[in-house]
């Protein structure tokens, strides 16, 4: 549980002692009570008075003590959160392609949002308000053994049962917690699924299911939320009546003292005080407990969330493209027992063009993939100028290859911003990306050029423009390797043309293109066609040598021209 405040060492070193003080002071209250009602009882006028400006003071100190304590509380507890989220955070980018596809990007938002929710509100504060009511509980017993030791014992007997008795939810909370956050993560899903999917929903005219839908999720969750909420309620309950049980108790064995004239009357209303100061601080770690012990599981679920995966991908040989990648007897597939693809070779030469065809599902977009280092766990060697892929530095891998894929994502920015990325570029490197994308010709049509923001996912923009600003941000970073996974085809024939055209004229640029355009004098300009079927190559060359050749290729392109 510390582990969780151990970047704000300090600051919790500074909380705990403001929270001793605050508890001194809040023992201190029944010694001042003794004596104000002795001085009442024994017609003691001047230790009324020196009580007057004792108390006027006390009330003073204790007004800064809680404050200040609060205050410390309250920061921790902001800053613990925070650590919290950011480590989630990093966990989850820290992953490579193939570990974070194995969870759905709804369990990553629920955790960042409901399930840190359920820690702050039933691990942090809760722990945070016990230290300081065992702090309290500890100073309050030994005045209390100081007082009279007899009562002293009764009290600690009658703690031991409110302990036992709501300790005893805590395993049954710690599940039905277990099942409100998973319900949490799957209702983030469903909601994530049906807001992405609105258009499919409007036009076939899903609304009335869709809305069924939702209702039936909602009152499942508030079904389980309830299942949490009486559980804690019948802890609270027992704690409540236990308390208040044993603080009836205590004043009874306390007034018979008096009566006996073993104690004064004043001590009636210090140990009265005090018996407070016992049972309500363990009143509340008694309601903690079960939160604090079913959050657990959500707990687990972060901490596994927040650490690094081990990647396949853990060399540091710093990569050097200038000659050739090769693809040597790749075998990989998605899930097991399910090749997609199956003794794949295949050379990429430095500089030049090659085009990559084949019918959908053959493994095109998977050797992309695996090139562009997204998943590790495949048969065989891919290797750049001769080093094994998962030897290289995958952060220095990357900075060789961009990718344009068929659905371009945009963030919520400005279209300059989707371009440089918050980097810094030449004006003569934005010129060039500017205007071999084509970005610039639909700049002045826009509300403030480049700094026009596009929306959600580039909701502001046409398909084709986004495109040009995909292109545009692979681009402006020179990379000496671009991949086009049906990178224009959001675009109409001829602006496809004319961005493949300029960038199979830019001569140190290697370009490997995923494409459904059979167009003979497109595919004429490539140095190789690559003919792809059933996660193979099965044919390299020329297009009019594979046409000649009347091969696999040959018949694909009959019939997807006809």
């Amino acid at each position: 549980m510390l582990a969780l405040f151990k970047n704000h060492k300090p600051l919790f070193a500074a909380a705990v002692t403001l929270n001793v003080l605050l508890s001194a002071l809040t023992i201190g209250v029944a010694f001042v009570l003794e004596r104000i009602l002795n001085a009442a009882i024994g017609g003691d006028w001047a230790l009324f008075n020196e009580m007057i400006a004792v108390t006027i003071g006390y009330v003073a100190l204790v007004t800064v003590a809680m404050t200040a304590s609060s205050l410390a509380d309250k920061k921790l507890t902001v800053r613990t959160v925070q650590d919290v989220r950011a480590g989630l955070h990093r966990g989850i980018f820290s992953r490579d392609t193939e570990r974070y596809r194995q969870t759905n990007t709804a369990d990553y938002l629920s955790a960042l949002t409901n399930d840190v929710k359920i820690v702050e509100e039933n691990v942090i504060v809760p722990f945070l308000q016990a230290i300081q009511s065992f702090l309290v509980f500890a100073m309050a017993m030994v005045a209390l053994f100081v007082y009279n030791p007899l009562i002293g014992g009764l009290m600690i007997v009658s703690l031991a049962a409110m302990y036992l008795l709501p300790s005893s939810l805590g395993r049954p909370l710690g599940a039905r917690q277990d099942a409100y956050s998973k319900g949490l993560s799957l209702f983030t899903s469903k909601l994530k699924d049906q807001f992405a999917g609105y258009e499919v929903i409007r036009s076939f005219r899903l609304s009335d299911r869709t809305k069924k839908d939702f209702a039936r999720q909602n009152d499942e969750l508030a079904d389980r939320k309830y299942e949490v909420e009486r559980l804690v309620a019948c802890s609270e309950g027992l704690s409540q009546m236990l308390g208040v049980g044993s603080q009836l108790g205590i004043m009874l064995v306390t007034a018979y003292f008096v009566l006996q004239g073993q104690m004064a009357a004043g001590a009636l209303l210090a140990i009265l005080q005090l018996s407070g100061c016992l049972v309500q601080p363990v009143a509340v770690i008694m309601q903690n407990a079960p939160k604090i012990q079913g959050a657990k599981p959500v707990l687990d679920r972060i901490r596994e969330l927040s650490t690094d995966q081990p990647s396949a991908f853990q060399g540091s040989v710093e990569p050097v493209f200038e000659h050739r990648i090769e693809f040597e007897g790749v075998g990989f597939g998605y899930l097991p027992g399910r090749s997609v693809l199956d003794d794949c070779n295949v050379v990429f030469e430095k500089g030049k063009k090659y085009a990559l065809v084949g019918g959908s599902g053959c493994g095109k977009t998977t050797l992309i993939k695996l090139l562009s280092a997204g998943y590790g766990s495949y048969a065989g060697s891919i290797s750049v100028d001769g080093k094994e892929l998962r030897s290289l530095d995958v952060d220095k891998l990357l900075a060789l290859v961009s990718v344009i894929h068929q659905d371009v994502y945009m963030f919520d920015e400005t279209i300059k911003e989707n371009i440089d990325l918050h980097r810094d570029y030449r004006e003569d490197e934005w010129e060039r990306a500017l205007s071999i994308s084509g970005v610039d010709r639909f700049l002045a049509q826009t509300e403030s050029g480049l700094e026009t923001r596009v929306g959600e996912n580039g909701i502001g923009l046409s398909g084709g423009q986004r495109q040009r600003v995909a292109v545009a941000r692979a681009l402006i970073e020179r990379k000496p390797i671009l991949v086009l996974d049906e990178g224009t085809s959001a675009v109409d024939s001829r602006t496809a043309y004319d961005i493949e055209t300029a960038l199979l004229g830019i001569d140190d640029l290697s370009i490997i293109t995923i494409t459904h355009n059979l167009a003979p004098d497109l595919l004429r300009r490539y140095d190789a066609v690559l003919y792809m079927e059933q996660g193979r190559i099965e044919e390299v060359g020329s297009y009019d040598l594979l046409i000649e050749k009347q091969g696999g290729f040959a018949s694909f392109q009959h019939i997807e021209g006809a």
